[in-house]
C-alpha cells in the first residue's frame, strides 16, 4: 500500500503537509513511536505515527526527521491529538526529503495504526499469505494462543477490575489511544491529571510493564486487541 491511497479516504481526515510528490512510496510497515530517535526499531519502508510527545522545542524536528530519512522509512504521520503539527516539523520534512501528513485528533493513532495494518495483511495475504506487521503475526495464533497471551499481560489487571469495579482496563485503552499523553487522556476520561496518573501506575504495578516503554506499550495494545 501507499501513503496516497490513505489520503483517499475521506474519513480518516488526513492532510499532506510535505513532500506531496512523494506520498506514492510504498509502506511495508507501520510504527508508531514518541521515541526522540526510534531509528534502532526501523528496517525501513515503514509508515512512522508519532504523538509528538518526543519534541520539547523547535530544535528536536531537524535531529528526529533526520534519523527517519537515515532509516528509510516512507512516511511520517503527525497526530494532532494535542496541539497541530509544528511548522518546523513541516520544515525539516520539507529539508530531509521525508513526506509528512497531519493526523487530526478525530483519528486516534491506533485505529490508524490497525487500518494500515489490514490493508497491509491483506496484501499479504495476497501475495502468499505472509503476514508483514507484528499486529497480522498475532492474529495468525489460534484464538486459545490470543487468549492465554492477553492473560499473561492482562490477567492482574481484570481481575482487579472485577474486584474493585476498576475502570483500569478503559484507562489503559485510552491511555494509549492518546498516545500517551497525560493531558488530553485525562480531558476524554474526565479525571485529574494526578488521578489518571496514580491509575497509570497500579496498570503498571498489576502488569509488570512500563507505559514509558515502547516495547511495553506494543505488548499491552497487542493484548488489548487479543481477544
Amino acid at each position: 500500500m501507499r501513503v496516497a491511497e490513505l489520503l483517499e479516504d475521506p474519513e480518516l481526515r488526513l492532510r499532506p503537509l510535505a513532500c506531496r510528490d512523494r506520498l506514492d512510496r510504498p509502506v511495508r510497515q507501520v510504527f508508531v513511536t514518541d521515541l526522540p530517535d526510534p531509528s534502532r526499531y526501523l528496517d525501513g519502508g515503514e509508515l512512522v505515527l508519532t504523538g509528538l510527545m518526543w519534541r520539547r522545542g523547535p530544535y528536536d524536528s531537524a535531529p528526529f526527521v533526520a534519523a527517519l530519512v537515515a532509516k528509510q522509512v516512507a512516511a511520517l504521520g503527525a497526530g494532532e491529538a494535542v496541539l497541530p503539527v509544528p511548522d518546523d516539523l513541516v520544515a525539516a520534512c520539507d529539508r530531509y526529503g521525508l513526506p509528512l501528513v497531519a493526523v487530526p485528533r478525530e483519528t486516534p493513532l491506533s485505529r490508524l495504526m490497525a487500518i494500515v495494518v489490514r490493508r497491509l495483511d491483506a496484501e499479504a495475504g495476497a501475495l502468499g499469505d505472509v503476514p508483514a506487521t507484528h499486529a497480522a503475526l498475532l492474529e495468525r495464533l489460534p484464538a486459545d494462543a490470543r487468549r492465554e497471551f492477553r492473560r499473561r499481560v492482562l490477567g492482574e489487571l481484570i481481575s482487579y477490575d472485577r474486584r474493585h469495579r476498576g475502570e483500569l482496563l478503559a484507562t489503559l485503552t485510552e491511555f494509549l489511544a492518546c498516545s500517551g499523553s497525560w493531558t488530553v487522556c485525562a480531558r476524554r476520561l474526565n479525571l485529574h491529571v494526578n488521578t489518571l496518573r496514580y491509575r497509570i501506575g497500579r496498570i503498571e504495578e498489576l502488569t509488570g510493564r512500563d507505559l514509558s516503554s515502547l516495547d511495553d506499550r506494543v505488548d499491552l495494545l497487542l493484548a488489548l486487541r487479543a481477544e
